[in-house]
This record gives structure tokens, C-alpha cells and sequence, in this order.
């Protein structure tokens, strides 16, 4: 158990929790039949990547700076597989789930009469 909550720990941990969280919760709404769960996984792990270097550069943090943090990542890129890992599956996994949940609570829901139809 404390290898699992190790690895989850790679993948999420302190505001970066947050910030998965509001882009799951937003991109689960935009999955349908055509634009598939793994796409929008792909998507919202980009903006998640790039989001952090977006907010450095909007509070005036230097392009050198944000060069010089992007190279370090880009150096060590073999440390970061496995949190990338795990965090693509977390959003995978908590967007599959709410598509599922969606579609379940679509077909649940009662057809709507049709305009001229008569029931008795």
C-alpha cells in the first residue's frame, strides 16, 4: 500500500491536485463518441504540462528563467517518465469514469414524447 501511495504521489501531489482536478472535471464534459477519452487525456496532460510555464511567464518571471527550467526538465526527462506516467493515467482513468457516468445517466433518463404523439 505504500508503494501505491508513493507512486500516486509522483503523479499528484500539493496544488498540482487542484489543478488536475478542474481540468479533468472541465474535459470530461468535452469527450464524446468522436472525440475519444484518450485524446482529451492527451490534451489536458499538455495544457497540465505547459500551464505551470504559462503562470511563470504571466507574473514576469523572465523568458531566461523559464529557458533555463524547461532545459532542466528537458536533462532529466527519465525522473519525470514515471510521474508523467501515472498522471496520464489518473486523467485517463477519472475521464473514462465520467464519460461512462454520463452516458449511463443519459440513457437512464426518459425519451421525451414525440410532438404529435397520443398515449392513452
Amino acid at each position: 500500500m505504500d508503494a501505491l501511495l508513493y507512486l500516486l504521489s509522483l503523479g499528484f501531489s500539493g496544488s498540482d491536485l487542484t489543478r488536475a482536478l478542474i481540468l479533468v472535471l472541465l474535459g470530461s464534459l468535452f469527450v464524446s463518441s468522436r472525440f475519444r477519452p484518450w485524446k482529451m487525456t492527451l490534451l489536458l496532460l499538455t495544457v497540465d504540462q505547459l500551464w505551470p510555464y504559462y503562470a511563470m511567464l504571466r507574473d514576469g518571471v523572465g523568458v531566461g528563467v523559464i529557458v533555463d527550467t524547461l532545459i532542466g526538465y528537458a536533462d532529466h526527462w527519465q525522473d519525470n517518465t514515471v510521474g508523467l506516467l501515472v498522471r496520464w493515467a489518473g486523467f485517463y482513468i477519472f475521464i473514462r469514469g465520467m464519460f461512462s457516468f454520463r452516458r449511463k445517466l443519459h440513457n437512464a433518463l426518459p425519451e421525451e414524447k414525440k410532438a404529435g404523439s397520443m398515449s392513452y
